[in-house]
């Protein structure tokens, strides 16, 4: 082994170590991993930054517009209100959520259909009086296995078409090439939820009905030196009895009294902690004599008449991952005041600012009204949305935007224009028909996303070029005994496992050469190998942390760590045979 391999071997152990750790977002890491490459001289500067003029990049950059595009003309609504429908009963449920989405999300990025989806079930749960987390699992799944049905369904397809750019593979590939196994993937998952997966999704209430909520808060307030509740019975106050939430314990003078009998007495200064819904503060704020106990609260430039509560998801790339609250600034970034955090579902029992946040977090959000509008392209959130929000979409420029992408969807199939050009006009048209604004377009484009692909571009560079590819490729084939079958699933189990505990555009680009080294090894084809790698690399059913939808329906769904895994394991099975299976018969050696 060469000493550039063993420098490159160092700087990827670095990297996985550092985002397993979490202490560094994904692409950051990437781009210190980049950095160390052109430092140590195992990539000049020229070809560390090659992949930042990749094709893929700008395809993209593109389809985060075009997705933006779709959500604000109200296309995306209006397309699932007529596939869901008004009066399902539960037991079709699963199916009319499942189909549009894995649809939709085939063509544009699934992140908005989530996104969108999430809400609408919320409703539909409430009116059927059904849990939403039996829909929020199910709803993230169909996404990821929409988005293998074509090149351009997920950022790692977009991403392995331009590493094939300029070969014979490549040429071979068209838009719904995937779809062979893609779609019947579909069926399989959606078969896999209505016979056996529905049962072992977990059933969580509100507080009302069974004493959890799936989005379970400690809110904390404080009694006012001589309010009206100062010297008062719990019992008097009338805070037995609350239809949001209930008194879990009272620190008062540095002891903390659990168990709260109706006869204790309130003294002034005590904290009360109370455990429930988001819709918990309002109530306890119409009670005199309380007012909140975190100071960040009182700091807020907007007066109370126009503030608004507000529930955002943590995103995996942001800056606040790994930092307390008090420490990342919050108040002052975003003009917001935390007044609780919500994880895996269940309450954090610390004081606000002391929390540490993590990527999947559920903030309880005390701001201005504006500031969804202002925050909804916030690389720092996954799910941003108003408490109280019945905004409904304008559905003016549905038509032209669907329109759009239908000529869009034509010219790639049948070749008129190459999908780069394609994808840039589309978006030139979308503007210039003001289905986005030139700021919303701006905004709405994840440069961090970017940031990690032209940067995992480099040190999958670096791994060919150095031979580390060439040796992991040997090392393989020795367990496979040159059978390119067995070679197949090895390479298909390494991506599944490097999406679950990365990145999936990182775990697509690391075993990209990979699979060139196997293929000219074996002296087989290429695409069966790319093929393995496209679908292993959406395949995150194991872990809320292996895709970004996992993590956008984990707080309003309320599930732990563990129900994805339950849920997943035979999912991810049955995909992996499926897949392993049937792409050397679709694409043969």
């Amino acid at each position: 082994m060469s000493l550039d391999a063993i420098i490159t071997l160092g700087i990827l152990m670095a990297f996985l170590a550092t985002a397993l750790s979490g202490r560094l977002a994904v692409d950051f890491a990437l781009a210190a991993a980049m950095t160390a490459l052109m430092l140590f001289g195992v990539l000049l500067p020229e070809e560390a930054l090659q992949g930042f003029s990749n094709p893929a990049i700008y395809i993209i950059a593109c389809f985060y517009i075009v997705s933006a595009a779709l959500k604000e003309s109200g296309a995306l609504h209006w397309l699932i209100m007529k596939w869901l429908g008004r009066s399902a009963k539960p037991g079709r449920a699963l199916p009319r959520v499942m189909l549009p989405v894995a649809f939709i999300s085939s063509i544009i990025s699934n992140t908005p259909v989530v996104a969108i989806f999430i809400p609408l079930l919320q409703d539909w749960a409430k009116r059927h009086e059904v849990s939403v987390s039996k829909f929020l699992i199910p709803l993230s799944y169909a996404s990821i296995l929409g988005g293998t049905c074509t090149l351009i369904g997920t950022s790692t397809n977009i991403l392995v078409v331009g590493m094939l750019q300029g070969t014979a593979e490549a040429e071979s590939l068209h838009l719904f090439s995937p779809a062979l196994i893609g779609v019947p993937l579909i069926f399989i998952g959606l078969a896999y939820f209505v016979f056996i997966g529905h049962r072992l999704l977990p059933s969580r209430m509100g507080v009302a009905e069974s004493g959890a909520e799936a989005r379970e808060y400690a809110v904390g307030m404080r009694v006012v030196p001589g309010g009206a509740l100062s010297g008062v019975s719990i019992a008097d106050a009338g805070l037995r009895h609350l239809q949001h939430s209930f008194l879990s314990e009272i620190q008062s003078e540095g002891h903390i009294i659990p168990a709260v009998g109706p006869e204790e007495i309130l003294s002034d200064n005590d904290v009360l902690i109370f455990v429930g819904q988001p819709e918990a503060v309002t109530e306890l704020r119409q009670f005199p004599g309380l007012a909140a106990a975190e100071g960040e609260v009182f700091k807020l430039d907007a007066p109370y008449s126009s503030r608004a509560l507000f529930e955002a998801v943590v995103a995996p790339v942001s800056n606040m991952v790994g930092r307390s609250i008090k420490a990342s600034g919050f108040r002052t970034q975003f003009g917001a005041a935390i007044l609780s955090v919500s994880r895996n579902g269940q309450r954090i029992n610390q004081k606000v600012g002391s929390i540490v946040l993590r990527a999947g977090d559920t903030l309880l959000l005390e701001a201005a009204r504006g500031f969804v509008s202002r925050h909804r392209y916030s690389r720092d959130f996954l799910l941003l949305s108003r408490l109280d929000d019945v905004t409904i979409p304008n559905f003016d420029k549905a038509p032209t935007a669907l329109m759009l992408l239908g000529l869009f969807i034509l010219a790639v199939v049948t070749g008129l224009v190459a999908l780069v050009l394609a994808s840039l006009l589309l978006v030139a048209a979308l503007a210039f028909s003001r289905c986005i604004s030139l700021e919303f377009a701006q905004r709405s484009i994840d440069m961090r996303v970017l940031l990690a692909i032209g940067a995992s571009l480099s040190l999958g560079l670096a791994i060919q070029k150095t031979g580390l590819a060439d040796i992991a490729a040997l090392g393989i084939i020795s367990m496979a005994g040159e059978n390119p079958f067995i070679s197949l699933v090895l390479l298909y189990l390494a991506t599944v496992l490097a999406t679950e505990l990365i990145t999936n555009n990182a775990a697509a680009v690391l075993m990209f050469p990979l699979a060139q080294v196997l293929s000219t090894q074996l002296d087989v084809s290429l695409l069966p190998f790319v093929m393995t790698i496209m679908f292993g690399a959406s395949a995150s059913f194991l872990t809320p942390v292996g895709y970004q939808t996992n993590l956008m329906v984990q707080g309003p769904g309320g599930y732990r760590f563990s129900d994805f895994f339950k849920v997943g394991i035979l999912l991810s099975i049955l995909v992996g045979v499926t897949v392993v299976s049937t792409v050397p018969l679709v694409w043969q050696f």
